[in-house]
């Protein structure tokens, strides 16, 4: 059985990590995305168990994003961490894990935000495990 991320908003960029929980010292770039410009981000993004992570690396500044996409890891019980990235203007960050609650930055004119804009110290708070799949 596999995860997955989808990723709905990305204004202008949105960085996935995962962290094994049983050695931080194994991480993985889950996916890497720029957008911005008003385009759609529609992306999904597998993650199954096996060697070869490749980061998902998106850009979507002259397009708009969708797709599915897959990600290798080792198997393991990891952590999910994010940052969003503003450059200036507006700001729009949203994605789920396996179709759970959003989590989301959503712009406010009043409040102009550039720079590294949200994180809020978040390694405990997505889990997800990685197993090897069962074999018929």
């Amino acid at each position: 059985m596999s995860n997955s991320i989808n990723i709905t908003k990305c204004d202008n960029q949105l960085i996935l990590v995962a962290v094994n929980n049983d050695n931080t010292n194994e991480t993985v770039e889950i996916c890497n995305i720029v957008s911005g410009n008003n385009n759609t981000v529609n992306v999904t993004i597998e993650i199954e168990e096996g060697t070869s992570a490749e980061t998902v690396r998106l850009n979507g500044l002259q397009q708009d994003l969708s797709g599915t996409h897959k990600i290798q890891v080792p198997k393991g019980n990891y952590s999910l961490v994010y940052s969003g990235i503003n450059w200036g203007g507006p700001y729009n960050f949203q994605f789920s894990v396996n179709g759970g609650q959003p989590y989301q930055l959503l712009n406010k004119a009043d409040k102009p935000l550039n720079g590294a804009i949200w994180s809020l110290g978040n390694l405990d708070t997505i889990k997800f495990d990685v197993k090897t799949p069962a074999t018929v």
